[in-house]
């Protein structure tokens, strides 16, 4: 018996973390019930709509934003009380730090290793580019350094909540109600990143292997920025409060 509640319950937790979804089930339908802005008559805001239709780099591409970077978290749970919480207790800083760590890990390794192929140096017996494990302790080093940098420039722009419904159109005396909050956070990006490529020159030495291409790495996105800050969806399962957290990096 205690499998099968395991069983069950790893099935509910696989549920909500997909985001409007239903397991992947074709044809169920989620329905607003009530906003935020029920009460006042205030419509969902265009950036809200914009990112549950869209995704984070539609946001991004709003005019308003243009010259900013969009933060967005999202929670999605069975009680308002602690979804609001959530969203009021937001860090855009800790959120910012965990997507460099995945973007800058992911410049060093493209770097390090098209070099290494270029000059034929750090290919191993089965043709396979070890220069980026040979780097890859420096590499930690650094990107260690620039997260734990205190970032400043973040400002929240908005938040906003709705209760939805979710059911299948062929039986829809089966329903499951939940909260999502949404908050946006935004910072100019040219701010950041001239906070990002200060962190990155400072992070190693001189006289390291990784000097080079790390300054080039700070010049680039002082010029071309580091891409769309991903959203941070958390969810709750409904069985009661514990989050199940899921930090989307895909840039």
């Amino acid at each position: 018996m205690k499998r099968l509640e395991k069983i069950v319950l790893a099935a509910i937790t696989i549920c909500v973390v997909a985001v409007f979804g239903s397991c992947a089930t074709p044809g169920v339908k989620v329905v607003p019930m009530e906003t935020k802005g029920t009460a006042t008559g205030a419509v969902t805001p265009e950036w809200v709509n914009t990112y549950i239709e869209k995704g984070i780099s539609a946001v991004q591409a709003l005019p308003q934003f243009k010259d900013k970077y969009c933060i967005v978290g999202e929670e999605t749970g069975v009680n308002k009380q602690f979804v609001l919480a959530w969203a009021d207790n937001f860090s855009a800083q800790q959120r910012i730090g965990a997507m460099l760590r995945t973007n800058i890990e992911t410049k060093y390794q493209a770097t390090v290793n098209a070099q290494a192929e270029s000059s034929g140096v750090g290919t191993s017996g089965q043709g396979q580019n070890t220069a980026y494990g040979d780097y890859k302790q420096e590499i930690d080093n650094s990107i260690n350094s620039v997260v734990n940098v205190s970032y400043s420039g973040a400002q929240l722009e908005a938040n906003w909540w709705v209760l939805q419904r979710r059911y299948d159109p062929d039986q829809k005396d089966v329903y499951n109600d939940e909260y999502v909050a949404y908050v946006l956070y935004t910072i100019p990006k040219a701010e950041l990143n001239r906070q990002i490529a200060s962190a990155l020159e400072t992070s190693v030495s001189k006289d390291s292997q990784l000097y080079d291409i790390t300054i080039q790495l700070a010049k680039d996105i002082l010029l071309d920025g580091i891409g769309d800050i991903p959203p941070v969806v958390e969810n709750e399962s409904s069985a009661g409060n514990t989050t199940n957290a899921t930090l989307n990096l895909n840039l």
